[in-house]
This record gives structure tokens, sequence and C-alpha cells, in this order.
């Protein structure tokens, strides 16, 4: 009975120390207090008491179908729930951090990428350039490669361009009407849209993380391809950290998704 109790207490406790963790480590990277890699520290210890409420919860729920006793229901249910509420985001992230390559510049255009023009001012003490190597090299799974070879065999969906015909006339020309569907498209996507540029044709934009409100810069460009065809093509990178976990990639693949078939 006091086993089954003080796991109960235990679990809510792990669950309450590790979900205050969390809040402080998210609202004072949003806040300013601090940086992103801190604040992405401080979810170590967030995890480690979210994992011992995960424990101590279940610890308690099987004593209690052992004894058939209810003893700390509420303390116990909420401990293991919220536990593994908080747990979840930074585990799905370590998997995704140890299953896909360091990558922080995902292209459509490897050879010839967009260039940021009009984000250059907000990127001002970042730590990522914006110069783009594709044939730099990066270790992944005991190999070394270079970050387009990475980007092709982690990411075959979206190493291609958009391309097709919109000979819709009467809303202009087919590089036009793709500038203005691709200006809509990113509007769609809740990005911030700080700048375009119709005879330029490139559009840039920025977006933010849930959770730590990570930076991440978009461009968008669009080009003639054939007589009557447009050509687009999408660059997000991240301001800052080496490794994305796959967020530039999974950017770019939802934008082409919601740019739609040409």
């Amino acid at each position: 009975m006091r086993f089954q109790l003080f796991a109960a207490r235990l679990a809510f406790a792990g669950f309450l120390l590790a979900a205050l963790t969390a809040i402080a480590a998210v609202a004072g990277t949003r806040l300013g207090y601090w940086t992103y890699d801190l604040g992405y520290r401080l979810m170590i210890p967030a995890t480690v008491l979210g994992f011992i409420g995960v424990a101590a919860g279940l610890a308690w729920i099987v004593t209690a179908l052992r004894r058939n006793i209810s003893t700390g229901f509420r303390l116990g249910i909420i401990g293991l729930i919220g536990s593994l509420l908080v747990i979840f985001p930074p585990v799905q992230e370590f998997c995704r951090l140890h299953t896909l390559p360091p990558l922080h510049d995902i292209t459509t255009d490897p050879e010839h990428p967009p260039a940021f023009v009009a984000l250059l001012p907000l990127r001002k003490g970042a730590s990522n350039s914006t110069a783009y190597d594709g044939n730099a090299r990066i270790t992944f799974g005991g190999r070394t490669q270079t970050i387009v070879y990475m980007q092709h065999k982690y990411y075959p969906d979206i190493n291609h361009p958009m391309v097709g015909i919109r000979p819709n006339t009467a809303k202009g020309t087919p590089v036009a009407q793709y500038f203005w569907h691709a200006f809509e498209s990113a509007k769609k996507m809740g990005w911030t849209i700080i700048a375009f540029d119709a005879k330029s044709l490139r559009i840039e934009a920025t977006d933010r993380s849930f959770w730590f409100g990570r930076a991440y810069d978009i461009v968008i460009r669009i080009k003639p391809a054939g007589i009557l065809g447009a050509r687009l093509d999408i660059r997000s990178e991240s301001r800052d950290g080496v490794a994305d976990a796959g967020a530039n990639a999974r950017r770019v693949k939802n934008y082409l998704t919601a740019f739609g078939p040409p």
C-alpha cells in the first residue's frame, strides 16, 4: 500500500517538475532570456524527470492492478499521462536527429540554389552562412558523403523543381501566373512574408518552430522553363544549428504539396 502511494506521488512529482522545467526552457527561449542552444539543453533534465514520472507511473499502475486497489489513482494517472506528453516532443526530436543526416539547408536546386537577399539583414549574428556548398562533406551513419548526396538519399521526393505550363493567358504569362500562385501558396503556409518582387520573381519569408521559435528562412524563385513553361525552386535554411531534424525538408515538401500540381 505504501509503495503504491509513493509511486503515484513520485509519478505526479516527476510530471510536475518535468513540465515546469520544459515550460521554463521554452518560455525563456521565446522571450529571449537565453539562446536556443541553452533552451534545448534545458530540455535534457525535463526529459529525465519525465522518464522518472513515466517509470513511477508504470510502477503504480502495475501495483494497483496486481492488488486491485485504486490508492493514488488521480496522482498516478495524471503523473503517467502527463509525463508521457512531456517527453514525447523531445524523444521524437531525438529520434529524428539520430535517423536523419545533419543538414540545415535544403533546396530543390542544389547546383544553383535560390539566394537570400532581403533576409540578409535579419540573419546578422546567425551561425549558419547563406552560402550553399553542396560539395561539403558530412558524416552520418558511419559514412562520409556530400551534402547533395545526403539530400538526394534521404529526401528524394524534393530533389526536383516544380515545373509546368499554365496556359491561361488571361491572367498573364505562365511565369507571372506561377509567381502569384507561389505567393498565395506561401501565404497559406502561415509564413511571414518579408519581401516579394514580381519583376525579379523572388519571394522571401521566415518561419519559426512551434516550441522554441527557432528561425528558418525561405526563398522561392520563379524563372522561365522552355518556351511556355515556368519553374519554381525553393530553399529553406535554419539560421542556427548544425542539424534540423528534417524540419527544412518537411517545410519544402509541405510547400510543394500546397503549391499543387502544375
